[in-house]
C-alpha cells in the first residue's frame, strides 16, 4: 500500500505532455550532472526506441543489457563489425544520447572471461564506457583472477568493469565486493554502488567512508522504503559470511522479496524513505545511473518521472 501511494504522489507531475521537454531545458539551464537511464528503466524496449524516449526526457546517457544474466533472458545483444551495430552507433549520434553502460554479466570463481570477449568487443565498438557484472566467489582467489583477466581485456578497449553487490549472492555486501576489486588489483575494476543493494545489505552511506574511494565506481539511484522484504537475521549471517548461497542455480531460500523488490519494486529517487541525499553526499563524484523501473507503466512516462525526480533530489546536494 506504501508502495502504491508513493508511485501516486510521483505520477502526478507527468500529468502535463510538456514534462520532456521542460525536464530536459531545466537540466540544461542550472547545469545539472549528467544521467544515464540504466537498460532495467525499460529493458523491453528495442534499443531505438529506449535511446529516443530517454533523451526526450532528458537523459544525456543511456545503459543496456548487452548479454542475457541466464540463458535465455532479455537481451538486446549486438556483435562486433556488423551492419546492426554500425546502424545503432549511427542512431545514438543522430539522437544525440550516448551509450556509457551495459550489464547482464553473472560470473562466478569458474567463469571463463574468454567466453564474455566477443561481447566485449561488441563494447569497445559502441563507446561503452562501462561495464557492470554480479556474481559469486566461493573461491575468492580465482575470482579475482577472472576480474584481472576482463579487466585487462577492458581497459585497451577503453571502459571499466564495475563489480555489483547483491545480498542475495556470495558478493553480497559492499565489504564483499571490495575485499575482490582489492584483490583483483586493476585500475578500471572498481565497485559500482546500487543505493537499494547498499542499504538492502545492512550497509550504510557511512561504510562508504570506509572504502578507498580509488574502488568506488558508478552510482545506481533509486529509492525503496526503510524496511526492505527480507529477515534481518538472514541479512546478519550472509554479512557475517555464514551463508553459503550460490545464485546461479536459482534465488536462494529467502531472498525471494529482495530480489523481486529488485527487479520491479524500486522507487523514484526521492519519492520512497532512503537517505539518497546522505548517499550521494558520501560517494565521489562519478556517474550517476537511475535504475527504476515501473511496471504498468507507459515507458515514456518512466523516463519523465525518474529524470525530473533525480534532478530534484540532485539540487538538493
Amino acid at each position: 500500500m506504501l508502495r502504491r501511494n508513493l508511485f501516486k504522489t510521483a505520477a502526478t507531475v507527468a500529468g502535463s505532455s510538456l514534462l520532456s521537454t521542460v525536464s530536459a531545458a531545466l537540466a540544461r539551464e542550472a547545469g545539472k550532472r549528467p544521467l544515464q537511464a540504466i537498460a532495467l528503466c525499460a529493458i523491453e524496449l528495442p534499443p531505438e526506441e529506449f535511446a529516443s524516449q530517454a533523451k526526450k526526457a532528458g537523459y544525456e546517457m543511456m545503459g543496456l543489457r548487452i548479454h542475457p544474466i541466464v540463458p535465455g533472458a532479455l537481451a538486446h545483444e549486438f556483435k562486433a563489425g556488423t551492419k546492426e551495430i554500425k546502424a545503432f552507433k549511427q542512431y545514438l549520434a543522430n539522437t544525440g544520447i550516448t551509450l556509457h553502460g551495459v550489464d547482464g554479466f553473472a560470473i562466478n570463481s569458474d567463469t571463463n572471461p574468454a567466453e564474455f570477449h566477443s561481447v566485449m568487443d561488441a563494447c569497445a565498438e559502441l563507446g561503452v564506457k562501462n561495464l557492470t557484472l554480479c556474481g559469486d566467489a566461493p573461491n575468492k582467489e580465482k575470482f579475482a583472477r577472472v576480474l584481472q583477466d576482463m579487466a585487462d581485456y577492458a581497459a585497451p578497449r577503453g571502459f571499466n568493469i564495475d563489480v555489483e553487490f547483491m545480498i542475495w549472492r556470495t558478493v553480497g555486501t559492499l565489504e564483499q565486493a571490495y575485499e575482490l576489486v582489492k584483490l583483483a588489483d586493476r585500475k578500471n575494476c572498481t565497485i559500482a554502488v546500487d543505493a537499494l543493494h547498499l542499504y538492502r545489505s545492512g550497509g550504510s552511506h557511512n561504510d562508504l567512508d570506509k572504502i578507498p574511494q580509488q574502488y568506488l565506481g558508478e552510482i545506481h539511484l533509486c529509492d525503496a522504503v526503510i524496511n526492505g522484504p527480507i529477515d534481518k537475521k538472514l541479512v546478519a549471517a550472509q554479512r557475517a559470511g555464514q551463508l553459503k548461497v550460490e545464485s546461479t542455480s536459482g534465488t536462494p531460500k529467502g531472498f525471494e522479496g529482495v530480489v523481486r523488490e529488485a527487479r520491479e519494486g524500486r522507487l523514484i529517487p526521492g519519492v520512497g524513505e532512503l537517505p539518497l541525499v546522505e548517499f550521494l553526499r558520501h560517494m565521489p563524484e562519478r556517474p550517476i545511473g537511475v535504475e527504476v523501473p515501473l511496471p504498468g507503466y507507459q515507458t515514456q512516462r518512466v523516463f519523465d518521472l525518474t529524470y525530473k525526480y533525480s534532478q530534484d533530489l540532485l539540487r538538493q546536494l
